[in-house]
């Protein structure tokens, strides 16, 4: 057995960095480019990792501060009205998420004005990006 783990260890080693895990790649592969700004009428971001789906509704906002609806589904599950945001160079700062169940989530949100969509870092439970893209809103009523 150990001479087998010493045959195929130089082949684990001298492999691709796609093979041995190497998540460079896909993490700097994120376009986030543009000079815009998140637009000021209500808008919708979605996006998906793993078993985790996001949203995030831009209920309202004046150019640089405002409210939005945080939404969390999967595994964790979290749900935050009327949390007050931040935007200050395209980075989203939310200020009242606690007690919205996104204690569980260490995250920094930007705005990528040329992708119209929202990258969010999340640092806790896991460490990866999400790319959040712009949809429909649902008409008020809907879920």
């Amino acid at each position: 057995m150990v001479c087998l783990f010493f045959f195929v260890l130089p082949f684990l080693a001298s492999g691709s960095p796609s093979l041995r895990g190497d998540g460079g790649v896909y993490v700097d592969s994120v376009q986030c480019t543009g000079s815009g700004t998140l637009p000021t009428q209500p808008v919708c971001f979605s996006g998906s990792v793993l078993l985790e789906t996001f949203d995030i509704e831009v209920v309202s906002y004046d150019g640089k501060v405002g409210t939005v609806n945080l939404k969390a589904e999967g595994s964790q599950n979290a749900q935050c009205d009327g949390a007050q945001f931040e935007n200050q160079d395209n980075a989203i700062t939310i200020e009242n998420d606690k007690g919205c169940g996104l204690t569980k989530y260490d995250y920094t949100v930007r705005y990528c004005p040329d992708q119209d969509s929202l990258i969010v870092n999340l640092v806790k439970p896991f460490n990866v990006r999400v790319v959040l893209t712009s949809k429909l809103c649902p008409a008020a009523g809907e879920v």
